[in-house]
Order: structure tokens, then C-alpha cells, then sequence
């Protein structure tokens, strides 16, 4: 049967699914999908928002006699796909395939640290000990409890990559993260995250013991935009200090108090020096390789063999952090609950050769699905970053809807620092518009700016913000609802109903310039006779452009207007790049114009 059949045909998604709606550019991408997937082509769609990305990959992937690994960014993402996607196309393409799951290690129950941490110390942990005892009745434990019991007392009960002793465990042939790494391997359909199988990719490009995934037919990457980011975090180092001094605060009785101290003065000195929250490592290296040398000598002293295992983990991965690869090294400091957490990255500068290399032996041949992946009617931007110049195939899939009678485009004439200027338009916009609105900012400071400036406002609207609220519970449709954030609500917000009357993007979404990883990334690139703006800032910001704006019409019935709070994007040169991804809508330059637009749409 064709793949095109499942589509068109009455007795199959139309008869499942209320109010199926035939798309030609589903259809298309469905049969691209298809014969990627038999012809084992490297293969970049980009479809457009409202296309019905998820099952024109999922059909022929059920169709398919092919081992598939389905790949996407997030967990929530996941779930979707598990629970809601798949059983539909299951019930229209038949078969007997089987499907499993896989996430990281630290989503799963470890009963070695579990004995080892917690129940050993049952009169401490009477909650864990309860839900465990509780639970182990009805069969192996699995999922770790993480959002039942508090992350601290979770934490003692997961294993990290470095905290995992492997086939030396004592519970390893009944390790639920083991278990279910077997069974998924077993399956036709793998579901997973990006944050997982690129971290196995990284690693089998750098041809590393511990493979997560076996060997494929095909990978389909949904959210393909970012991938690279992802992979580079991996195909990098990183060195994380505060799961050293874990480590350290978890074996205090065995390591004993005076050395814990010791240990603990010296990360206090080097914690002190850290003004930043992002900094160069090069002026703290002596530091660091003192700090190291003192720990080494008080943890490798001990007798207890696994404190050493453990520890010598993060040794290798010091060393590897100090390599001489060209990239950048720095000292990240973050806050959660008034504790300070340090990392050591190395982002090496070009991971398109490290990404081939590992996705060669990860599967046969890959699909990298998205509705932002062109910058400016090409995909050289997103090829040179995986390396795939010359092993793939791209199509950019038709618009499923007529931006220029959906939307218009209110450009009013303020620049992005006239900060004055914006407030007044939220204000008088907002005070006076019906329909819910998105408002999306380059900072999360400016996000909690504009939320102090909508209540002191009194505009007669409720007010969300990203921080503290579930997305999934908002109703999009309610007309006096605001929700207002930064990069998160560029994608992954699943709108039903109406969706938002208006999408605001308080400036162009260029990456702050003056961020030490992207400056030395972008010197490199102007050493290289290239021009780092319009070879890097340029593109990375069309393509979070056209993620903001596509949260406005996803629908038919949807229509809206785009309010964009930068008049560079009409009055610069490079503004095109922008307009472009909105199909050059009409553009209105004063508040009655939008307004009137608005009130048009929703009063007929």
C-alpha cells in the first residue's frame, strides 16, 4: 500500500482522528519520510507549523520493515508521542511492531545507592523507605520517584553516568535502567530524547566504552533545530565540580570530617574568585589543578575501593577537560536554592566531524525533522554545523496556511534600547486588545520587567510567566490571559483551541554578543575570513525568529498579528531575513491599525 493511502484514504486518520483536516504538505512530507527511510538517505525537512509533522513520520516509520530510533527534544515530548501519537497510528497501520522507551539513567530507580545512601540510614529517610517498601510489592521499581519525593532524597537514589559502577554492581542483572537499555534495544521503535542518544553519539565518536544505544536502521530527530546545540555540549567536556564535592558530602563518615573540611575550604576559595557567572577557565587553572591535587591525595589514600572507582571517574574527565583541542574553556557558577553549583565546559568550536562520526555508527542513515531549519531559503547554516555537506537531501515543504490574510506584521517605530517607548505600546496594547497574548523576551530580567510593569498597570488581564506555572494547564483561548517568557516559549508550547491573538517579541532575537562562549565562536569565524554576523548571529536569529512567530497560527482558523518591538527589522538591510519567514505579511505601523485588525477577526 502507498504511504499517501493513509492520508487520503476515508478508513484510516480521517475515521481516528475528530476533525482530521487533509494537508498536500502532510502527504508530501509522509512519502520524503518514506523513501528516506528505504533508501537510507540523509534527509532535512523542514515543514511548515499546522503540517502534521508527527505523523507524516510516523506512519511510514510503522509501515517500515526498519529498525528506528525516534528521537525529540524533551520528555514532555516524549509522553505525547507515547501515549497519544503512536497508539493512533498503530490502529490504522496494523503490524506487530513493538515500541519502548528510553531516558536517562538519573530517570530511573538505583538500588545500589538506594541501600548503599538511604535505607541504610532508614530513620533519616522515613519517606523514601515508605514509598520504597510500598512500592517493591508490586514488582521491580523503575522509575525513579522524582516529583514525589524531594530532589535531594531522589538524588540518593539515581546514578549518573559517573556514579554507576556498571557490571561490578551487585543489583546490575536487575537494574531497572539496564533492564529497560536491554529492552529497548530489543525493540523495533525506540523512543528517546535528544539529550540521551546525542550523548551516545558523542561517545561513540569518540569510540567510548559504555554505548547506550545499539546499532539501527534509520533515526528520525524530531525538533531537529536543536541538535547541534545538544551535541555540542557533548562532544565537548564537561566537568561538573558541585558532583565532585557530592561525592566528598556523601562519604564524609568514610573520608573523615577534618579532610571534608579541607576539601571544602579550598572549593570556598575558588568559589570567591568566581565574580561571574560565566568566565574563562585559563585564569583559575592553577587553582583548579591544586584543588584537584589536594582531593586526589586525601580520596586516593583511602582503602574503600569504590569511593576510588568513583572518584577516579572525575579525574579522567579533568584530564580530558584540559586537552589541547581548539575550543573554548570556562567556569559556569549557577544558584538554586541558595546553593552555588560550578561545571568546567569545553566547547570545542567544530563538532561536524565528531557529529558524522558518531551518527555513522549509531545508525544507517538519519532524518532531521523541523519547522526551523532554513535561515534565509537554504540550510547551509544547519549542514555546516552537523558536517553533512554532501551526504543529504533537503526539502523545505510548502506554507500549510495564507499568512497574508491570517496576519499582519505591527512594526511601530521604536528600536530595540528604547525600552521607554516599549513599555507605553504594552501598555496601551494591551489594556485595549481582546485575545490572549505571548510575549517573548531576550532576557529573563526583561521578562520579569515587563510582568512588574503589566500589573502596576492594572490592564485588566491575567498575568503568567513562564517561572511557577504548567503551560499545558493555560487556556489559550481565554481573551484576558497574558503569558509572557523567554527562548522556552519559542517552541514546544502544544496550543489548543484559538490559540494567541497577538505574538510579541519585545526585540530581535539576537544572542547577547557579548556571552564568552559565542564571542570567542564568532572571533574564530572572523579569523577564518568569514563574517561572524552573517555567517552565525544572522541565521541563529532567523531561525528563533521563525520559532516565536510560529506560535501564532497553527490552525486554519487562527489569525492574529505578529508585534515586533525592533524597527530594524524594517529599516535594516538584513530585516528581509525576517520578513521573509512571514511571508512579507502586510505591515501596520500604529496601534489603531492592529487593534482594528484584531477586532475585525473576532467580531466577523
Amino acid at each position: 500500500m502507498q504511504i499517501s493511502h493513509f492520508f487520503l484514504d476515508d478508513k484510516y486518520l480521517k475515521s481516528i482522528i475528530p476533525d482530521y483536516v487533509l494537508r498536500n504538505t502532510q502527504v508530501d512530507m509522509a512519502e520524503i519520510v518514506n523513501n528516506a527511510l528505504s533508501s537510507y538517505t540523509n534527509t532535512f525537512i523542514e515543514a511548515p507549523t499546522g503540517s502534521g509533522k508527527t505523523m507524516a513520520y510516523l506512519v511510514p516509520s510503522f509501515a517500515s520493515d526498519n529498525k528506528i530510533i525516534i528521537s525529540t527534544k524533551t520528555k514532555q515530548l516524549m509522553n505525547q508521542l507515547l501515549y497519544k501519537d503512536i497508539p493512533v497510528v498503530q490502529k490504522i497501520v496494523g503490524g506487530s511492531k513493538s515500541v519502548r522507551s528510553l531516558k536517562g539513567r538519573k530517570n530511573y530507580f538505583c538500588p545500589h545507592r538506594y541501600y548503599k545512601h538511604v535505607h541504610s540510614k532508614a530513620a533519616f529517610y522515613i519517606d523514601a523507605v515508605s514509598w520504597f517498601e510500598n512500592n517493591i510489592t508490586y514488582g521491580s521499581i523503575i522509575e525513579a520517584p522524582w516529583g514525589i519525593l524531594d530532589n535531594d532524597v531522589c538524588s540518593l537514589m539515581t546514578a549518573d553516568r559517573y556514579q554507576c559502577v556498571g557490571n561490578k554492581c551487585a543489583y546490575y542483572d536487575d537494574c531497572p535502567f539496564y533492564i529497560q537499555k536491554k529492552d529497548a534495544n530489543a525493540a523495533d521503535i525506540i523512543v528517546t530524547n535528544h539529550f540521551l542518544l546525542l550523548s551516545d553519539v558523542a561517545m561513540k565518536s569518540k569510540e567510548s566504552f559504555g554505548s547506550i544505544f545499539d546499532y539501527r536502521d534509520n533515526i528520525i530527530f524530531d525538533e531537529a533545530h536543536s541538535v547541534p546545540d545538544i551535541f555540542s555540549q557533548y562532544a565537548g567536556v564537561e566537568f561538573t565540580v558541585s558532583s565532585l564535592m557530592i561525592l566528598v558530602y556523601e562519604n564524609k563518615d568514610i573520608i573523615k570530617t577534618e579532610n571534608v573540611d579541607k576539601i571544602y575550604r579550598a572549593y570556598l576559595k575558588i568559589i570567591d574568585k568566581i565574580k561571574e557567572p560565566k568566565i574563562l577557565f585559563e585564569p583559575l587553572k592553577e587553582d583548579f589543578n591544586k584543588f584537584i591535587e589536594l582531593v586526589s591525595n586525601i580520596i586516593l589514600s583511602l582503602d574503600d575501593e569504590e569511593i576510588k572507582d568513583e572518584y577516579n571517574q572525575y579525574v579522567l574527565i579533568y584530564e580530558e577537560f584540559n586537552c589541547n583541542k581548539e575550543g573554548v574553556r570556562i567556569i559556569e557558577k549557577t544558584m538554586q536554592k541558595n546553593n552555588v553549583f560550578i561545571s568546567l565546559k569545553f566547547i570545542p568550536f567544530e563538532t561536524g566531524t565528531d557529529f558524522v562520526k558518531g551518527l555513522k555508527d549509531a545508525a544507517t542513515s538519519s532524518i532531521f525533522v523541523s519547522a526551523t531549519l532554513s535561515s534565509g531559503g537554504d540550510f547551509d547554516y544547519i549542514i555546516k554545523e552537523t558536517g553533512m555537506q554532501n551526504i543529504c537531501e533537503t526539502y523545505i515543504l510548502d506554507n500549510v496556511f495564507d499568512f497574508n490574510i491570517q496576519g499582519k506584521l505591527f512594526a511601530p517605530k521604536v528600536y530595540n534600547n528604547d525600552n521607554e517607548t516599549k513599555n507605553k505600546i504594552y501598555i496601551d496594547l494591551l489594556s485595549q486588545m481582546n485575545g490572549s497574548v505571548l510575549i517573548i523576551c531576550n532576557s529573563i530580567e526583561r521578562m520579569q520587567f515587563i510582568e512588574k510593569l503589566l500589573r502596576n498597570a492594572n490592564i485588566n488581564k491575567k498575568i503568567y510567566t513562564q517561572v511557577g506555572v504548567n503551560i499545558g494547564e493555560l487556556d489559550f483561548c481565554d481573551e484576558d490571559m497574558v503569558l509572557i517568557g523567554s527562548a522556552t516559549l519559542r517552541e514546544g508550547i502544544d496550543i489548543s483551541g484559538g490559540g494567541f491573538k497577538a505574538v510579541i517579541l519585545d526585540q530581535l532575537p539576537f544572542e547577547f554578543h557579548k556571552d564568552i562562549v559565542l564571542q570567542c565562536k564568532a572571533e574564530k569565524i572572523s579569523d577564518g575570513s568569514a563574517n561572524s554576523f552573517i555567517d552565525f548571529f544572522l541565521p541563529r536569529a532567523v531561525l528563533y525568529f521563525k520559532q516565536a512567530v510560529g506560535r501564532l497560527i497553527r490552525h486554519e482558523e487562527d489569525s492574529g498579528i505578529w508585534v515586533v518591538l525592533d524597527y530594524r527589522i524594517i529599516d535594516k538591510s538584513y530585516g528581509k531575513y525576517f520578513l521573509d519567514v512571514i511571508n512579507n505579511v502586510e505591515i501596520v505601523e500604529n496601534i489603531e491599525d492592529a487593534l482594528y485588525f484584531i477586532k475585525e477577526d473576532i467580531h466577523g
